[in-house]
């Protein structure tokens, strides 16, 4: 059973036209009226349960020149972003609506023309399906064969941050980190995470090593800053081998559920380097 999904989505301009700085908005919108087509009463619970919202949305991706606040999309550029699922009806609802209407979802600029979507690796390096079972089978093996590490390194490949006080924490704060994913763990696998004392669990993983930049984004109504860049996780080596392994299952679970505020706008986006 997939449960958990990458799938990436293509637009092609068929004439020059314009976006603002960051579209992630346009395609969200998009995205709920071209599922609510097929699945009406899904988008009204995604809208009514916004805090628990199944997917995250990427920004779109692409060659693109920047000119008096727009962003100047010429005639016949290809650009991409990817949708995640962490549930496998939702999963299943996206990929019927693919079937259904033959196309991704259509942003109001008609001159943006949906093109291919992608569901493999193979076709596009942020393109995945996967399920918990699979990921908790991968690790337990792993396990077996000690290989393991004490170590983990996750990419922040778009701006990541945390709300505190009604305000934005652009910094990888390992109780942050690993206390969101681990609550996206709960509330979406089927399984539990293989240590008893979660809080014990979070609170034991350290920032070994960072290289972080931050960078402000402009979300139209207001303004966030988040960081970027490739940070290692650590758990002290005396720490038991379940520690490892929910460590690792975690760091996997971060390119589905991304981490921090605003997964849905484009924030987050966050893949494990090997």
């Amino acid at each position: 059973m997939t449960d958990l999904a990458s799938l990436v989505f293509t637009l092609t301009a068929s004439a020059d036209t314009k976006l603002p700085p960051m579209p992630t908005r346009i395609i969200h919108g998009s995205f709920l009226r071209w599922l609510e087509r097929d699945h009406p009463q899904l988008v009204t619970l995604l809208h009514d349960n916004n805090e628990r919202r199944p997917y995250t949305l990427s920004d779109l991706h692409g060659k693109f020149e920047e000119r008096n606040g727009w962003l100047k999309i010429p005639q016949g550029e290809t650009y991409w972003y990817r949708l995640t699922g962490m549930h496998a009806d939702f999963i299943q609802c996206v990929v019927t609506s693919l079937r259904q209407q033959e196309h991704g979802p259509q942003p109001d600029d008609p001159k943006l023309v949906p093109g291919p979507a992608f569901v493999l690796p193979q076709e596009h390096h942020w393109a995945q399906l996967s399920s918990f079972s699979q990921i908790i089978e991968t690790v337990r093996q792993q396990s077996e064969r000690r290989e393991l590490s004490n170590t983990v390194t996750l990419r922040f490949e778009s701006p990541t941050c945390f709300i505190e006080n009604k305000q934005a924490l652009p910094l990888p704060v390992p109780r942050y980190v690993f206390g969101y994913l681990a609550n996206k763990w709960q509330l979406a696998s089927p399984a539990a995470l293989p240590v008893e004392d979660l809080q014990h669990f979070v609170e034991s993983i350290f920032l070994s090593q960072a290289r972080i930049e931050t960078r402000l984004v402009d979300m139209q109504k207001y303004k966030r800053t988040g960081f970027v860049g490739e940070c290692h996780f650590a758990l002290h080596p005396a720490l038991p081998e379940n520690y490892r392994q929910a460590l690792h299952l975690l760091a996997e679970l971060a390119f589905f559920s991304g981490v921090g505020s605003h997964t849905t706008m484009g924030l987050g986006q966050v893949r494990q380097k090997r």
